[in-house]
This record gives C-alpha cells, sequence and structure tokens, in this order.
C-alpha cells in the first residue's frame, strides 16, 4: 500500500467535509489559488491570481503573456509542482488556461484545465 504524503480536506463538493489526499489535495490547493482574486485574501494581499485582472483586456500577445507569467508565479509557489506547459486561450465570454504539470512526488503528468468566466467575474 502507497503511503500518504499530503492530507486535507475539501467542502467544494458540498455541506459534507470531504477528505484529500496527495495528487487530489495538491490539484485542489493549485485550484483554490487561481480562483482567488488576487487581494481577496486576508492578511495576504499578494496571494491569487491577476488572471481575473485581465479578464477584460484586449487578448493581445501582452495580455496573453501576462496570463502565462502568472500562471509560471503560481506554479513555482506549490513546490508538489513542476511545470511542463501553458496553453491559452480566448472567448468571448472566457480565458482558459490548460497547464501540463508534473507532480513531484511521484513525476505523474497531469493537465489542468481552468476556466476563468467574464460573466461570473462580473456578478461577484
Amino acid at each position: 500500500m502507497a503511503k500518504t504524503l499530503f492530507k486535507g480536506f475539501s467542502t467544494v463538493q458540498g455541506p459534507k467535509t470531504r477528505k484529500l489526499h496527495d495528487i487530489e489535495l495538491a490539484k485542489q490547493d493549485l485550484k483554490n489559488h487561481f480562483h482567488t482574486k488576487r487581494g481577496e485574501r486576508i492578511m495576504s494581499p499578494s496571494f491569487g491570481s491577476s488572471i481575473w485582472e485581465l479578464m477584460f483586456e484586449p487578448w493581445n500577445d501582452t495580455t496573453e503573456e501576462s496570463v502565462k507569467e502568472d500562471c509560471i508565479d503560481i506554479v513555482a509557489k506549490d513546490p508538489r509542482w513542476r511545470l511542463a506547459g501553458i496553453e491559452t486561450y480566448s472567448s468571448d465570454n472566457a480565458l482558459s488556461v490548460q497547464l501540463r504539470l508534473f507532480y513531484q512526488p511521484t513525476d505523474q503528468l497531469e493537465v489542468m484545465a481552468l476556466e476563468f468566466d467574464r460573466e461570473i467575474n462580473e456578478e461577484v
């Protein structure tokens, strides 16, 4: 039986707390970081993603490079992950980011797709 390296929990799936371990915990932590707007976390104004601030900027090389730099910075803050590649897409209503990541403890490749919806951003 494989030894558990990381333990945590999630309340995302509903009112019942769900235990997370290892790679599932690392994926949820990374998603939480991306879906937190920079400056939104109390006592930690530099935590979060600046992608939310770029949502309504014209999609050009500068904006795309800013999104990629933000992804590189966020992944670099979590030692469990190593970034292998980034692809970004923009449509009328959303920004999409696809990350190719290696989970360091097992050197397992994971593809993580993140969606940043402009309509959801307006409601918040």
